[in-house]
C-alpha cells in the first residue's frame, strides 16, 4: 500500500512541475493572457503569492499597472514581509504617480533587507519624486558611502544635493559624474545653475562652454550661453552668442530685445535702434523696449524722441526701476533746456534711492549752470558732500565751486 501511495504522489509532483513550468513558459514566449488564464484556474485549487506575482508580471506587460498592483496586494495578503512583492508594487505606484505610497512600500522592504542598495537608491529617488530633498540628500550620501563609483548613484546624489541646496557638494558630485558619463545634456544644465547659487560665475560658464563643445547644436546650450553672458553683463559676448543664435533659430522677442540691449551697451547705437524698434513693433507697451529706445535716442541727442519713451517707461514699469529712469530723464530735459523739469526728475531719483548721491551733485550744477539760484546751487553742493562723505566723486569741483559761488554772491551784494 505504501508502496502505491508513493508512486502515486511521484507521478504528481512532474504534474504539479509541468503546469507551473508552464506558466513559466507562457509568460518566456509573451504570451501573456494565456498565462493569466492559466493562473486563475491554477489559483482556484492552490492559491499562492508566487502566482500571484506573476499574474502581475503579465498584467505589468500589458501596461495594466492597476491589475498588477491588485495581484501584488494578493500576493501580499499571502506573504506579507517579501521584498520582491513589495519593491515592484512600489515601482508600479510609483509609475502610476502615487509617490507617497511607493515610498512606503520601499521603506518597509528596506527594512527588512538592510542592505540593498538597489532599493535605497529606489527610496531616494522616491524621496526626489515627493519633493523631499532632505531625505534623498541623506539617503544618496548614505549610498554613496558604500559605493562611491556607481554613476546612477552620482547622477542622483547630485540632483538630490542641488535640490538640497548642498551645492558644493552637487558641484563635486557633477564634475565627477561628468567625467564619467559627459552626454547629460541636464547634469551640464543642472552644474552650471549650481555655480550661479555658488556665485562662481566664470565656472558657471566654463561649464556652459564645456556643454556647447558636447552638443554643438543644441539650441538649449545656445540660448543659455547667451542668456549667461547677458546676465553676467558680459554684453561684447552676449552679442556675439546672441547673433549666432539668430542666424541658426528662430528669432524669439526676447532674444531680440537682448541683442538689442547688446548693441546699445556696445555702443551701435543706431543698429540698436533699430533692432528696438523691431520689438517695439510687437511689444508697445514693454517697459525695457522703451527705457532702452529713450536711452539709445539721448545718446544721439534725439531728445524729443528720448523724453517720449522715457516718460512712458517710467509709466509703465515698477517702482524700483523709477529712480535709473528719472535720472536719464532729467539729463534729457536738461538737454533740452526744461531746467524745472529737469530738477524735478533729478530730486525724484534721489527720493527713490538715496544711494544714488551723484544726482546731488548734478542738481547742484543744474542750479549753478542754469542760474536758477546760487545759493540752493551752495545748499545741494554741501548736502552732496554731507551724503556721499569719501565716496564723493567729485568732491573737489564740489568744494571749488562752493568757495567760487560764495565770493561771487560777495561780489554781487
Amino acid at each position: 500500500m505504501f508502496r502505491k501511495l508513493t508512486v502515486a504522489f511521484l507521478l504528481f509532483l512532474p504534474a504539479v512541475c509541468c503546469a507551473q513550468d508552464e506558466v513559466d513558459l507562457l509568460l518566456l514566449k509573451q504570451e501573456y493572457t494565456k498565462a493569466i488564464d492559466l493562473i486563475d484556474q491554477k489559483l482556484q485549487t492552490q492559491p499562492s503569492g508566487d502566482l500571484y506575482f506573476k499574474k502581475s508580471l503579465a498584467h505589468k506587460q500589458l501596461m495594466d499597472y492597476p491589475a498588477a498592483i491588485a495581484d501584488l496586494d494578493s500576493a501580499l495578503s499571502k506573504e506579507p514581509l517579501t521584498v520582491t512583492y513589495l519593491s515592484n508594487r512600489a515601482d508600479l505606484l510609483q509609475a502610476l504617480g502615487n509617490h507617497h505610497e511607493a515610498s512606503a512600500d520601499f521603506e518597509r522592504a528596506l527594512s527588512l533587507t538592510p542592505d540593498d542598495l538597489l532599493l535605497k537608491y529606489a527610496l531616494g529617488k522616491s524621496w526626489l519624486y515627493l519633493n523631499d530633498y532632505k531625505k534623498a540628500h541623506s539617503t544618496f550620501a548614505e549610498i554613496l558611502q558604500v559605493d562611491s563609483t556607481n554613476v546612477m548613484y552620482k547622477k542622483y546624489g547630485a540632483l538630490a544635493a542641488y535640490k538640497a541646496d548642498s551645492f558644493k557638494v552637487a558641484a563635486s558630485l557633477y564634475e565627477n559624474y561628468l567625467r564619467q558619463n559627459p552626454n547629460d545634456l541636464t547634469a551640464y544644465l543642472n552644474l552650471a545653475s549650481v555655480y550661479e547659487k555658488l556665485k562662481e560665475k566664470n565656472r558657471m560658464m566654463m561649464t556652459l562652454y564645456r556643454a556647447g563643445r558636447q552638443f554643438p547644436n543644441n539650441r538649449t546650450i545656445q540660448l543659455k550661453t547667451a542668456n549667461a553672458s547677458f546676465e553676467n553683463k558680459d554684453f561684447q559676448m552676449a552679442q556675439r552668442l546672441y547673433h549666432q543664435f539668430m542666424t541658426r533659430h528662430d528669432t524669439l522677442l526676447p532674444v531680440l530685445l537682448n541683442y538689442g540691449i547688446c548693441l546699445y551697451h556696445n555702443k551701435y547705437t543706431e543698429d540698436a535702434i533699430e533692432i528696438l524698434e523691431k520689438c517695439y513693433s510687437a511689444a508697445p507697451n514693454d517697459v525695457y523696449v522703451n527705457f532702452y529706445l529713450g536711452v539709445s535716442h539721448k545718446r544721439l541727442d534725439h531728445y524729443e524722441l528720448a523724453s517720449n519713451y522715457l516718460d512712458f517707461a517710467i509709466y509703465i514699469s515698477v517702482p524700483e526701476f523709477h529712480p535709473e529712469m528719472y535720472h536719464h530723464l532729467a539729463q534729457v530735459y536738461g538737454s533740452l533746456q526744461e531746467y524745472e523739469k529737469s530738477i524735478e526728475c533729478y530730486q525724484k531719483a534721489y527720493d527713490l534711492d538715496s544711494r544714488k548721491v551723484e544726482v546731488l551733485f548734478e542738481i547742484a550744477t543744474t542750479y549753478e549752470e542754469y542760474n536758477f539760484n546760487k545759493t540752493l546751487a551752495i545748499n545741494y553742493y554741501r548736502s552732496y558732500l554731507l551724503e556721499a562723505g569719501e565716496k564723493a566723486e567729485n568732491a573737489d569741483y564740489a568744494l571749488d565751486r562752493i568757495q567760487r559761488i560764495k565770493e561771487e554772491l560777495f561780489f554781487e551784494e
